[in-house]
């Protein structure tokens, strides 16, 4: 898959606040990931990320200070 649409990205950040686990956790952890990963094209539908695609995204939307905060 190439490229992130804007509606991905909110489809991704809001996962990942559902998920409520640090992104560190989510990534160092394959099956996780995985499972997350396959969630997210789920809701998505017409998409098919890799796990490495969504841990890039992931890190790249941290990195920035555009993940949400966990309500941890």
């Amino acid at each position: 898959m190439t490229g992130w649409s804007e509606q991905h990205v909110e489809t991704l950040k809001t996962l990942y606040e559902e998920n409520d686990v640090p992104s560190d956790s989510l990534i160092g952890d394959g099956t996780a990931l995985s499972r997350f990963t396959q969630e997210l094209n789920r809701r998505l539908g017409d998409a098919a990320f890799s796990d490495e695609e969504v841990a890039d995204e992931l890190f790249r939307l941290r990195k920035d200070g555009k993940l949400p905060r966990l309500r941890r």
